[in-house]
């Protein structure tokens, strides 16, 4: 049976907000440097990138962060309710129906034990695990489009067609990798930052984990610990669109390039059970006269590695459910409609995700 829920969107935010200009004005100024290190699995493929924490997980969890919102995933403790978990993969605004997924999970009492997710599906699972509800994530994600992370700002203009007229009238070598994704200043993490804090991974109430890719070594970085901004803002560095993130001597950009649907990761945290909202679209073909464009011939190459990081992925969910949102990555003006369908499509499935927490927990 549903429950239904009254929200007031100011009256979730406010408390959030007023916890972490408490925690500014306590620390002045300043912010505690941490350490980074980093370490390598058995087979060298994987590297997880850590920082190094002021507080060991038992001491975590006898004291609740105090910008953890208390919410439904707050109250929640890792492995309460059995090891299922919910991979969130990256589509830009398609992966925005995830946000209507996670509605109806909280709807039923489905709160997922542990998430994962890349690029933009990590900005959704990391501050859903940091306390965000669906109405306001759905507000989010209208900030947080490529739109105004990437300095463009003629608003009125459909991001797509903005993205190619700004290729047409200016110089590829001198203004798009300046003004996109080369930048200086990240709005991005800026962001970010205002949204969650200093918030560590290990300090959510639900495990979590995101990826990202180094181009300095071609390898997955996964991150299961250290500050919640710096893995989220590593995760959705979309290439050409977003800057790359500076972490440890590595230069780390969208993880969804590599794996865009981290089920192993999801693995090696615990789970035993995978559920994954397909977002993805399959590749169609286009005709050569399409091609006239630079933007349009890295764009494409950007969608057949995403085809393939994610169809290589998915046979090793145990639940998937195919949304497929027919909107562009870029396309963030029909973000209700995504929301929409993503609720939708659980609300169709939503007896084999009891089914598969159940298993789980079994």
């Amino acid at each position: 049976m549903r429950k239904e829920k009254v929200l007031s969107l100011e009256a979730l935010i406010k408390p959030l907000r007023n916890s972490i200009k408490g925690r500014r004005e306590k620390a002045g100024a300043g912010t505690v440097k941490r350490e980074k290190i980093q370490d390598r699995d058995n087979t060298g493929n994987n590297i997880k990138m850590k920082i190094e924490r002021p507080q060991r997980r038992e001491e975590i969890n006898k004291e609740k962060p105090d910008n953890i919102k208390e919410t439904p995933v707050a109250s929640r403790t890792p492995g309460q309710e059995g090891k299922w978990a919910l991979v969130l993969m990256g589509g830009g605004a398609r992966a925005l129906a995830h946000i209507g997924v996670l509605e109806v999970l909280l709807d039923y009492d489905l709160v997922p034990p542990i998430i994962t997710g890349t690029s933009m599906g990590a900005i959704i699972g990391g501050l859903f695990a940091a306390g965000y509800l669906p109405p306001e994530l759905e507000k989010l994600g209208r900030q947080l489009s490529y739109s105004r992370l990437s300095g463009l700002r003629r608003s009125k203009i459909p991001i797509p067609d903005k993205l190619v007229d700004y290729l047409m009238l200016e110089s590829y070598q001198k203004r798009l990798l300046r003004r996109i994704g080369v930048k200086k200043g990240d709005l991005l993490e800026e962001h970010l930052r205002e949204m969650v804090d200093d918030v560590l991974i290990e300090e959510l109430p639900v495990r979590f984990g995101c990826n990202a890719v180094d181009l300095v070594s071609g390898q997955e970085v996964n991150f299961t610990s250290g500050p919640l901004h710096q893995a989220l803002r590593a995760s959705m560095a979309f290439p050409f669109v977003i800057e790359p993130a500076r972490f440890s001597g590595r230069l780390l950009v969208d993880g969804g390039l590599l794996n865009n649907c981290p089920i192993r990761l999801a693995r090696e945290l615990g789970a035993t059970r995978v559920f994954v909202p397909d977002v993805h679209r399959p590749l169609k073909k286009m005709a050569i006269a399409h091609f006239d464009s630079a933007f349009i011939m890295v764009h494409r190459l950007v969608q057949v590695v995403l085809a393939d990081s994610t169809e290589s992925k998915l046979p090793e969910a145990d639940l998937i459910i195919n949304i497929n949102p027919n909107v562009d990555t870029f396309d963030f003006t029909r973000i209700r409609r995504v929301v929409n369908l993503g609720k939708k499509v659980t609300l169709e499935n939503i007896g084999g995700i009891k089914e598969l927490a159940r298993s789980a927990a079994g």
